[in-house]
């Protein structure tokens, strides 16, 4: 299991970083080579991000506060019930206008936070905010019950029938509720992407239905001026956050870019390679590592989103993926002709060479996640920043035959930019899961160390499925790697 040495060639000059680019991602350009500007990332925008959730929650206590919210859970009975109720669904609000704002992909949260981590943060706040609103419906209901003399069924008829906007803010609750169901693992699984996704932008819907109940009869949203300046603020900024970055944002940068698909390669079993150009790559600001949600116009089905690393370095001529097609929609992106138009969203991810702070360079991917780590390679060689040796990919293959971009790698390893470690068989069924079964026997923190010897004076960027990601990144954790010097992307939706 160690890594295997490879010649080192030299790596200055432009003709060395030449010969590792792939020739799928020119283009057919004969304009000269440019990497492209990365976009920008500041240190201090993920403490930013995080005081800003923090404050707004701090708000809305403050709020129900002042509007008598300890009192009233002090006086005990319906007043109590009350009050827990209003303070659960003011935080159910909050927390649900931070979940859309979360998928609005505002650069500045995405990039201080990552993909990997706002996905969690994101799935987290959802359940809390579901979790929350069931609370406030129960302790509203059973206190307006007990105030009215009545059973709690009919207090449930009464307020949805009676009460201004409820009907509305039922059908928010239970498309919301949708999206969480939906969103369980099991539940995932069953679905196709696309149908996923689809059910996923109800999240929006919902939480347009439930804003009419809130501000005309929820008291703590018109208790005071500051409170209704607070909500009606916070609404309308995430609806227009949404707006801008979902919409406008894309839309512009799509007839700016006018990408064109100038070739679809087979890339082994169940894969291929698209290679995209456009008059304008120089003014796109991406770097290796990061994804675009790209929507091919093919006719029937353009619409269908699919988020895909670039797996070649971005430069100026031109823009690759590498994607596998057995699954939905692969059957039209394999049939797709040069000439065919694109539209984009992004770029996405923390994946990338900017949040790099050590000398040495650490690549590990399983199956078609090694994409965005090839592009990684290809980057530092044309950065220059392999001057402390190559770089270490470990690629864990169920099959060593026509493994992802193995033209790519062999030319990296050829320009000794690259050694490679091989991790190849079927999963191991007993003991670290994430190694081949032939040596599943290690333990995962004793597994890294053979592999990374390394580990501390490295970064280290993981890319694969859910689970292999997460069980690797926490074994190089344990294993003494730095928590910021590991960075970990997966692709399970």
């Amino acid at each position: 299991m160690n890594p295997v040495a490879t010649e080192r060639a030299p790596l200055r000059g432009s003709a060395s970083a030449r010969r590792v680019l792939p020739e799928e991602s020119t283009g057919r350009s004969t304009a000269p080579l440019l990497r492209l500007r990365p976009p920008m990332l500041r240190r201090w925008w993920t403490d930013a991000a995080g005081l800003v959730v923090w404050a707004t929650m701090l708000i809305v206590v403050a709020l129900w506060e002042q509007h008598g919210g300890v009192q009233d859970l002090a006086a005990g009975g319906a007043s109590a019930l009350n009050s827990i109720g209003r303070l659960s669904g003011l935080l159910s609000a909050d927390l649900l206008l931070l979940q859309v704002l979360s998928m609005a992909r505002v650069p500045f949260i995405e990039r201080s936070l990552g993909q990997d981590r706002l996905t969690r943060w994101h799935r987290w706040v959802g359940f809390t905010s579901i979790w929350l609103m069931v609370v406030h419906i129960v302790f509203i209901t059973v206190g307006y019950a007990q105030l009215d003399h009545w059973n709690v069924v009919s207090e449930a008829w009464s307020l949805i029938t009676t009460a201004p906007g409820m009907l509305l803010a039922t059908a928010g609750t239970a498309l919301l509720v949708l999206v969480t169901v939906t969103s369980i693992r099991v539940a995932r699984r069953k679905l196709r992407y696309e149908s996923w996704h689809l059910l996923h932008l109800y999240a929006y819907l919902g939480a347009g239905l439930a804003l009419p109940h809130q501000l005309w009869t929820g008291t703590d949203f018109l208790a005071s001026t500051w409170a209704t300046v607070y909500w009606w603020s916070a609404y309308g900024l995430v609806m227009a956050l949404v707006l801008v970055y979902r919409v406008a944002v894309p839309l512009r940068l799509s007839a700016q870019q006018r990408l064109r698909v100038t070739s679809v390669q087979p890339a082994g079993p169940g894969a291929v390679t698209v290679a995209m150009h456009g008059p304008h790559l120089a003014d796109l600001q991406v770097a290796a590592g990061q994804f675009f949600v790209f929507r091919f116009m093919t006719g029937p089905g353009w619409t269908r989103p699919h988020p895909l690393s670039l797996s070649a370095a971005p430069t100026t001529h031109g823009l690759r993926v590498t994607m596998g097609v057995t699954g939905d929609d692969g059957e039209r992106i394999a049939r797709m002709r040069p000439g065919t138009r694109v539209m984009i969203e992004g770029p996405y991810g923390r994946l990338h060479p900017l949040v790099r702070s050590r000398p040495q360079l650490v690549l590990m991917g399983s199956g078609l996640g090694l994409a965005p780590l090839v592009a990684l390679a290809q980057e530092a060689v044309l950065a220059g920043r392999l001057t402390h040796g190559p770089a270490l990919m470990i690629r864990r293959l169920r099959s060593g035959v026509d493994a992802p971009m193995q033209a790519d790698v062999d030319r990296l390893t050829a320009a000794g930019a690259l050694q490679v470690v091989d991790l190849v068989g079927p999963r191991s069924r007993s003991g670290t899961a994430w190694l081949p079964q032939k040596h599943g026997h290690l333990p995962g923190t004793e597994a890294v160390r053979r592999l990374v010897p390394n580990l501390a004076s490295a970064d280290i960027y993981v890319c694969g499925t859910g689970p292999w990601v997460e069980a690797v990144a926490d074994d190089l954790r344990s294993a003494g790697a730095p928590k910021h010097a590991v960075h970990a992307e997966n692709f399970t939706w």
